[in-house]
């Protein structure tokens, strides 16, 4: 599993092939999905993350503990 020093899963959303938009787990070459939009490739890695306790989803750069909150007018 893809874990930081403390032991936390991080889930990573960012840009890959093809200008889609990978959710992939800190430590695995290959994404476990890809998305057309930034929304939808966070709401899956969100979703994810609430399965594991503990776990964090990265975003481009940015961290974000836990769940993220998109606004439902969100044009990610």
């Amino acid at each position: 599993m893809g874990l930081d020093q403390k032991g936390d899963i991080i889930f990573r959303v960012s840009r890959g092939a093809n200008s889609q938009w990978d959710v992939s787990e800190k430590g695995f070459d290959k994404p476990l999905a890809s998305f057309d939009s930034e929304k939808d490739a966070c709401s899956y890695a969100n979703d994810l993350a609430k399965t594991k306790q503990g776990s964090k989803v990265v975003v481009e750069g940015r961290q974000l503990v836990g769940r993220l909150s998109l606004p439902a007018h969100s044009k990610r």
